[in-house]
């Protein structure tokens, strides 16, 4: 993504907006990345069209009707995403790498085979199980000096609103980062005595969690010619946000202030619902053509919210320190339809190519907050403004020997921003092996991207801009049972 172009939508956004809510909020749970098992992941999640794999049923659930004895799966994995991390503003501009290591489970389930009486359907399978289909673990840490300070954005909130503001404002106030000298509600600072002052500052951004979907399919197989799935997707969203963010001024540039800590705490839970349904067809015996749609989900969703700060002067060596009070909102989130069309071809024993082009308009999500129309309207509006449709090919083959499965696969992911035009990149290794009554993958992933980050916004003091590059490492282990 075109990072200037990130830092605008954020600040024209974040300006006319009462909540938390917003366009990253809306694209964190609408952009998805397949996971499962790890024999999909390392053909680069492109097995719409083959199946034959528990994942499938996220994506294409006809495929699961290929799967002609019962099995179990279990998946566990480790994902490590390493951020580099450039502050624009600072003199020396330097960089500063973060990682953070997370265990997880990939996919967990089972899916049942049946014959029916029928002799025309070969399979009706049922499946269940859990595929997680979005990860949100991130570290990254940046710092340098540079004029201004997060004390500029409260004194503009305190000094354009009608009341001080539960989370940032009064905060600010009853830690005595601003104040009202002279008692006519026009607040001050320390720092506008010295605007130009450089200001030593740093913050560490972790963020956890993931989306992880129980679905429910069945599919079926007619005469190994035409098959048919659907799934029924309970989503669970888990996400945590934790901000740390520190300044001082070790120069003695700012009279008074010696050093500030501000924290930020975010949690959000939810629960949605979709259906999905897809089609694969054999027209001949080395080709499969599938094609599969999503329904938007349906979430409900509940943000819990609390900040903190501190505030060290040099004034008879004073300090203080205030907490928010705890902030809950809950609202609605529906996600755009999703469109997927796949290819596959099967070359005898030897092994089998794969492809996936998904399409999705994302300016077509949409908050629901209730009784607040207003801010609803402005969420809705900068969605609509901003986002458009894009497309994620996944591409991904295997080649078989003996009992031996070796595996790749490479992706290309298009930017939901209008006026961007940014790809971003994966790509994947696996390799399996496979007995009668047992088998076992291997994979790993990389996906890299770059994004712009803002620790905070201000209209009029200079605003702070950092260049996150991020490569998220994904190794997935799947052991699996036929009975």
């Amino acid at each position: 993504m075109n990072n200037r172009i990130f830092y605008t939508l954020v600040i024209l956004f974040y300006s006319s907006f009462l909540f938390g809510q917003n366009i990253t909020d809306a694209l964190r749970y609408s952009i998805l990345d397949f996971g499962g098992t790890a024999r999909a992941v390392g053909s680069g999640s492109a097995l719409g069209a083959l199946g034959a794999d528990f994942s499938v049923m996220s994506t294409n659930p006809a495929g699961l009707g290929w799967i002609r004895r019962s099995e179990f799966i279990f998946t566990p994995g480790v994902t490590t995403s390493t951020t580099q991390s450039k502050f624009l503003n600072s003199s020396n501009k330097g960089l500063t790498e973060d990682n953070r290591v997370v265990f997880n489970l990939s996919s967990l389930g089972a899916v049942i085979t049946s014959r029916p009486r029928n002799t025309d359907w070969t399979t009706v399978n049922f499946g269940i199980g859990f595929n997680r289909v979005a990860d949100f673990n991130q570290k990254f840490y940046f710092q340098g000096a540079s004029k201004g300070s997060i004390v500029d954005r409260f004194l503009e909130i305190a000094n354009s609103d009608a009341a001080l503001d539960d989370f940032e404002s009064n905060i600010a106030y009853n830690a005595e980062a601003i104040y009202d000298i002279d008692g006519d509600g026009f607040y001050e600072s320390d720092f506008e005595l010295e605007p130009d002052a450089l200001i030593n500052r740093e913050q560490t951004v972790i963020s956890k969690g993931s989306i992880s979907e129980l679905g429910m399919s069945l599919a079926g197989s007619y005469k190994d010619i035409v098959l048919f799935g659907v799934t029924l997707g309970v989503p669970f969203v888990s996400f945590t946000e934790e901000k740390t963010y520190l300044e001082n001024d070790d120069n003695d540039e700012v009279p008074f202030f010696d050093d500030l800590e501000y924290r930020e705490n975010l949690t959000t839970t939810g629960i949605g619902i979709n259906l999905k349904a897809g089609i694969i067809v054999r027209p001949h015996q080395a080709l499969r053509l599938g094609a599969a749609v999503h329904t938007p989900t349906a979430y409900n969703l509940e943000d819990n919210y609390k900040s903190a700060m501190t505030y060290n002067y040099t004034d008879g060596d004073v300090f203080f320190g205030q907490d928010s009070t705890e902030g809950l909102f809950e609202y609605k989130l529906r996600t755009p339809w999703r469109y997927i069309g796949s290819a596959g071809v099967v070359i005898g024993r030897m092994g089998f190519l794969s492809g996936e082009v998904e399409w999705v308009d994302y300016g077509k999500n949409r908050f629901n907050f209730d009784s607040f129309t207003s801010e609803e309207r402005m969420a809705n509006d900068s969605i609509v403004n901003n986002l458009d449709d894009a497309m994620n090919i996944r591409l991904g083959g295997e080649v078989a020997y003996d009992i031996f499965r070796f595996r790749a696969g490479y992706g290309l992911h298009y930017s939901p921003f209008a006026t961007d035009d940014t790809v971003n990149n994966s790509f994947s290794l696996g390799f399996g092996i496979r007995e009668q009554s047992f088998f076992m993958d291997l994979a790993y992933r990389r996906r890299s991207f770059s994004e712009g980050y803002i620790p905070y916004l201000t209209s009029q003091a200079p605003q702070q801009l950092i260049d996150n590059e991020v490569n998220n490492d994904y190794f997935l282990l799947t052991f699996g049972f036929k009975f």
